[in-house]
């Protein structure tokens, strides 16, 4: 198979789910998803003919109760390894990319950095708050937040895209950060819009409703995510963010990057 494909682990996503995909197919990448066990609408809105005819893949993994992340990655790299193609994009369904060029689709910037001979990509991390308005589906660009903090513990912090072929592997790091001997990393980092919460009502039961393997948290993942108390959850004050002039905007401002997410800092929420 050749081209650019998007590789998507979903459950219970139909909120964010029709964004996701509307945005990847606007951005020339085909889709193909693992759905694990969902109950809600995402069979149907991947399945309709607005997406139907980008969907390459369709593995279905039943639910054993767990959020695993570990056996999401597994079955993406399987996925990607049996596709192959130009580019491969780990992406999940809160989420939207794009390059800092104005009208640049992300196929398009994928292969120009392909033809610079570089195999990896890096994408800075935007969390963008529901302040003014809540998250709204079924947007046909981006949805309508404008609040976000860039959130980067380290560099580089999520190596997305990857060109198959190579040995490059997204195992180890939570899926954060590829490896491989013949890893050629580009010097351009992309954007990636993290929609972490839809209202501040989702940002007190997201995660309080969630639960991991435990192999995962002897690794040292979800940590940020796990035994955090419900108020710790209220979003920070507006004048602790960044803010966007518009929806469109990708001029993001980078500085005073968040090492932490704000439930964990005091500093953040203010208290």
């Amino acid at each position: 198979m050749s081209g650019e494909t998007a590789i998507l682990a979903i459950r219970n996503e139909d909120a964010h789910l029709g964004n996701c995909l509307r945005h990847l197919v606007r951005n020339g990448l085909s889709i193909a998803i693992i759905d694990n066990g969902s109950t809600d609408r995402s069979r149907e809105i991947y399945l309709s003919k607005e997406f139907s005819s980008s969907i390459v893949e369709v593995l279905f993994e039943p639910f054993d109760g767990n959020f695993s992340l570990e056996g999401q990655l597994k079955l993406k790299m399987q996925i990607a390894d049996r596709l192959g193609g130009d580019w491969i994009v780990h992406v999940d369904a809160d989420e939207m990319m794009h390059t800092y060029r104005d009208g640049e689709t992300i196929v398009e910037g994928l292969r120009r950095l392909g033809s610079n001979g570089w195999n990896a990509v890096n994408f800075d991390e935007f969390v963008f708050v529901p302040l003014e308005s809540d998250y709204r589906a079924d947007v046909e660009e981006f949805p309508e937040l404008l609040y976000y903090y860039f959130f980067q513990p380290a560099f580089p912090r999520l190596m997305r895209a990857w060109r198959p072929g190579n040995g490059l592997s997204m195992l180890g790091n939570a899926g954060h950060v590829l490896s491989g001997s013949k890893l050629k990393l580009a010097p351009e980092t992309f954007a990636l819009r993290h929609y972490i919460f839809r209202d501040q009502a989702h940002a007190f039961v997201k995660y309080a409703t969630r639960t991991y393997p435990e192999s995962e948290r002897r690794r040292g993942w979800h940590q940020n995510r796990v035994a955090q108390a419900e108020l710790a959850f209220r979003f920070p004050r507006a004048s602790r963010l960044k803010r966007l002039q518009s929806p469109q905007d990708r001029q993001f401002d980078k500085s005073e990057p968040w090492r932490v997410h704000y439930w964990e800092s005091a500093r953040a929420t203010g208290d």
